[in-house]
């Protein structure tokens, strides 16, 4: 495939004499997408190149040890759909290679309103330079593969949700009224036989309503298998003590304590709470100038899914743990019921990277 250039790099032509970069640090960013990458090279305040190539690690490893050879290379790209497998291969052939949020690759004016693949790559090669871009955590290959379990049990719940919504909407657009004490959203055996009951009594609905109801079935049936994998990984040995330990803390249930080690990872690779509170998102949001200083409230960066269910664990927390209850009460004096239940979430989530740490489980009505 024919590579795009820079004027600046243009020095290897036929018969003449090859730039030596041996010890040389070349910072290297990859503008990944499906098929091609634009891979801009940055040294010594100069773009050395900016290349578009196959979207193969192979080959930008092989290009850029032959391009700059006996080179330190740094590389960088963002986080994106296809993962960390290229910082993976990378690393393994001797590559340092990083991955940054994409929302803090700082950039200019000019530079946001004139996107392209190529200002993006070499936007990434300087600020590398720089030393601006902070690297996101990558998790080890084998968290990374059983993260997905739980993952997929949360689009297994989201289908069957929807699946349910769109049989409870037909019977109400064709008039069938469901009884009061069957309503919720919790599908019985009986409620099930009375759907099928009703859908007998008309042949022309008959048909559409038992492959919505089959659907139904086959959805709950997917989601319990993913459910006992689930508990099979969280008995294993790796992980039963932990979530044995984060299951004593009042409100933390098997769901809750699954999405926090597969999520998390190791407890240890943050040097302290704020680091973690970071990573869930319980800190204060400001948009601060001259002398306005105006609170957001929490921040929106945040693991959105962590941060929901450890908000509705704290309202269980509230509710079991006298301590909580107690800081509960207080905060209410100063505040409003939702906003003191998030400072709650906080303590239970110090609580919860206590009992890892330590090793020992959770003694209710502790104050901290």
């Amino acid at each position: 495939m024919k590579q795009q250039t820079s004027a600046t790099t243009e020095t290897l032509s036929k018969g003449r004499t090859m730039i030596d970069f041996t010890g040389k640090t070349i910072f290297v960013g990859i503008d990944v997408h499906q098929k091609e990458w634009q891979v801009g090279q940055f040294h010594g305040g100069l773009v050395l190149g900016n290349h578009r190539i196959t979207g193969s690690g192979q080959e930008l490893i092989d290009f850029l040890k032959k391009r700059y050879a006996g080179a330190n290379l740094k590389c960088v790209y963002e986080s994106c759909a296809w993962g960390f497998n290229l910082q993976r291969q990378l690393t393994a052939a001797g590559l340092e290679c990083i991955v940054v949020h994409a929302g803090d690759v700082p950039g200019s004016d000019k530079e946001k309103k004139n996107k392209t693949d190529k200002t993006d790559a070499v936007r990434l090669a300087r600020h590398h330079a720089a030393g601006l871009l902070k690297a996101i955590h990558v998790p080890d290959e084998e968290l990374q593969k059983e993260r997905n379990l739980i993952r997929f049990r949360k689009k297994l719940v989201g289908d069957l949700t929807r699946a349910k919504n769109r049989l409870k909407s037909l019977l109400k657009f064709q008039g069938i009224t469901i009884p009061a004490e069957m309503d919720n959203s919790h599908w019985s055996q009986n409620f099930i036989k009375w759907i099928e009951k009703q859908a007998a009594k008309d042949s022309l609905l008959k048909e559409t309503v038992e492959l919505m109801v089959e659907q139904v079935k086959l959805q709950r049936q997917l989601l319990l298998k993913c459910e006992r994998k689930i508990r099979a990984l969280m008995g294993s040995e790796k992980y039963a003590a932990k979530s044995k330990l984060l299951r004593s803390v009042p409100g933390v249930g098997p769901t809750m304590s699954t999405l926090f080690l597969l999520e998390v990872g190791d407890i240890k690779r943050f040097k302290g709470f704020d680091q973690l509170n970071n990573l869930i998102g319980f800190y204060p949001g400001s948009n601060s100038s001259g002398e306005k200083d105006i609170d957001t409230g929490i921040s929106k960066r945040s693991h959105r899914e962590l941060r929901t269910m450890l908000v509705e664990a704290a309202w269980q927390a509230v509710r079991q743990d006298p301590a909580m209850l107690n800081a509960y009460e207080q905060l209410t004096k100063k505040m409003k019921g939702n906003e003191a239940i998030i400072r709650i979430a906080r303590k239970l989530l110090r609580r919860m990277r206590a009992v890892l740490i330590s090793g020992v489980e959770y003694q209710k009505g502790v104050v901290e």
